[in-house]
């Protein structure tokens, strides 16, 4: 019986998906009241990098001009992607700039060591935007010069330590939600168990009774 146990619960384990131990309306009320109080964007996505949350407190930057070019939107993914696989390595967030010159993080929502999924964010500047530069990546994915300057400028300042607390934060929150959603999860799979072993073991008795 031991055994069967620890045999179904490894074995769910594996299996387990982000969306079978988040509340994703909870994740998404939250992410965006933090996303709007902290001033960071943010998006949650699963271990295939496809969101399962709506997007909170995107900049005009972002989603007016960078996302409106496949070029761009190419770019992000990319950029996203290795975010990611970064805050997976380590096991906890990372802060870095992205493709447009914004400083983003990504933090890993892990569950017995195995990334199920990451929370994105970010979209804030350290220092104050240097136009050419700007100007630059505008040509390259295809957008208007002025209008990306304009919107870059919007964009808010943070410290690198505001954005770190921040991502910290999110990771927190995220992992301690799944991982009590699993071991709730792991005792209804255990009490299942033992109930068909009961049950299994009464009829035995039955029949040499």
């Amino acid at each position: 019986m031991a055994k069967e146990i620890k045999k179904n619960v490894q074995g769910e384990a594996q299996d387990i998906k982000l969306v079978d131990v988040i509340d994703l309306k909870f994740l998404q009320e939250f992410q965006d009241d933090f996303a709007k109080g902290m001033g960071l964007a943010s998006v949650t996505v699963d271990v295939d990098g496809n969101p399962v949350t709506n997007p909170s407190y995107y900049t005009r930057f972002c989603d007016q001009y960078t996302h409106s070019t496949e070029c761009g939107d190419k770019r992000c993914a990319e950029s996203h992607r290795k975010g990611g696989e970064e805050a997976a390595r380590l096991g906890k967030p990372v802060v870095y700039e992205c493709h447009a010159g914004l400083i983003d993080f990504a933090a890993p929502i892990l569950l017995d060591g195995k990334l199920i999924g990451t929370i994105l964010g970010g979209q804030v500047l350290t220092d104050l935007p240097d136009e050419n530069k700007y100007r630059r990546i505008a040509r390259e994915i295809g957008v208007d010069e002025e209008g990306y300057v304009d919107a870059v400028k919007e964009v808010r300042k943070l410290s690198k330590d505001s954005i770190e607390a921040a991502a910290n934060v999110l990771f927190i929150v995220a992992n301690s939600m799944s991982r009590i959603a699993y071991q709730h999860r792991k005792l209804k799979g255990i009490a299942g168990i033992l109930n068909d072993g009961i049950a299994q073991i009464s009829a035995t008795m039955e029949e040499l009774a």
